[in-house]
C-alpha cells in the first residue's frame, strides 16, 4: 500500500518578484498587445511559423480570406507587395480566428 507524506514547504519570493493566479497572467497576457498592431514577424514569432505556410494554410484560402480580410472588417490588412512588408494583424481578433479554426487550419 502506498504511502502518503504530508509536506509542508516554505519559499521566500525575492522582492522583484510575485506570484499572482493563472487568471491574472492570462489577462496580462491580454493586455500586452492591447493597442499594438503585429506585424509579419510578429505573426511568424507568435504562432511558430513562417508566412509562407500562413499564406498557403490560411491567408489566402478564399474562406479564410473572405473572413480575414480588412476590407471586408476582418482582422488582417492584406499586404500590397510580394515581400510581405505591409501585413497588419490585429491580435485579439486574430488570435480568436486561430483559435476558433485550430482544427481546420492544422488538418
Amino acid at each position: 500500500m502506498p504511502q502518503t507524506i504530508k509536506a509542508e514547504v516554505i519559499m521566500e519570493v525575492p522582492s522583484d518578484q510575485v506570484i499572482i493566479t493563472k487568471t491574472e497572467f492570462n489577462e496580462y497576457q491580454e493586455l500586452k498587445d492591447d493597442g499594438k498592431w503585429w506585424t509579419s514577424k510578429d505573426v511568424e514569432q507568435r504562432y511558430n511559423h513562417k508566412m509562407d505556410w500562413f499564406k498557403q494554410k490560411i491567408l489566402y484560402v478564399p474562406k479564410f480570406k473572405k473572413i480575414l480580410d480588412s476590407k471586408n472588417g476582418g482582422s488582417v490588412h492584406y499586404s500590397d507587395t510580394d515581400d510581405g512588408r505591409y501585413w497588419s494583424f490585429e491580435p485579439k481578433r486574430f488570435k480568436k480566428f486561430m483559435e476558433d479554426n485550430f482544427a481546420e487550419i492544422n488538418g
